[in-house]
């Protein structure tokens, strides 16, 4: 089934090439994040010998607070798209970037490889699922909460197909919101997945790697999105 009307849980200027250009066509497109953030008060004087951002939005948290880091400090985090957006954002470069975006829990693993025995320091939300601080044993880890997370209420008339690029907004979407039986579902990524599953959710597609180039992939190979026709 080819979707008529879409969701997906970001703005426009992050959803990817096909959706921009499906929306440009006169597609019926739905995107907004359901979500948003503010910050909390944290101690500012945790040290360690890594510090590890798990999204670019904890990294932009915690360096707002916190602009002066020792030289001997190595910075790791959750991704590519994270990786660069620190470069670019901040002139941070990472040693440590997790190889599998789309799943936590693998890419975990070769980061406590990674850290070996040094002390890691996580900035983080309070929602966070610490699917990289939790196989740590507590005297090598610091975590502290810089931001939290809270829904925004938004009534979201049904559609054919709905991407979800994180757990809070499908919990988010979940409170005020059905999703219809014959919907088509991607999840962005294994947390997703897992808590859409938790509601009795069925996903029709996992985006792997959690990058826009798969879902763009995705959209086009497997859904072959058109309008009238014009094909994407």
């Amino acid at each position: 089934m080819t979707p008529k009307r879409i969701f997906i849980s970001r703005p426009i200027a992050e959803a990817g090439e096909t959706l921009q250009k499906f929306a440009a066509l006169g597609g019926d497109l739905i995107a907004e994040s359901l979500v948003n953030f503010e910050s909390v008060s944290f101690d500012k004087n945790s040290s360690s010998d890594v510090i590890f951002f798990s999204s670019i939005r904890a990294a932009t948290f915690y360096l707002n607070e916190h602009p002066s880091i020792s030289s001997s400090v190595q910075f790791a985090c959750a991704g590519p798209d994270t990786a660069d957006k620190l470069k670019v954002n901040f002139q941070i470069s990472c040693e440590f970037i997790a190889p599998t975006a789309g799943n936590p829990n693998e890419s975990a693993q070769v980061f406590k490889t990674w850290l070996g025995q040094r002390h890691v320091l996580f900035p983080k939300s309070e929602q966070s699922l610490n699917s990289y601080s939790s196989i740590l044993p507590d005297h090598q880890k610091t975590e502290i909460n810089v931001y939290r997370t809270y829904s925004i209420p938004t009534s979201i008339p049904p559609c054919d197909l709905y991407i979800f690029s994180s757990p809070s907004n499908a919990k988010a979407f979940l409170e005020s919101n059905e999703l219809p039986r014959e919907a088509i579902c991607l999840a962005w990524g294994s947390s997703t997945m897992k808590y859409l599953q938790s509601q009795g959710i069925s996903i029709s597609h996992k985006l792997q790697t959690g990058t826009l180039t798969e879902l763009d992939q995705f959209l086009t190979d497997s859904l072959n999105l058109t309008i009238g026709t014009d094909e994407i």
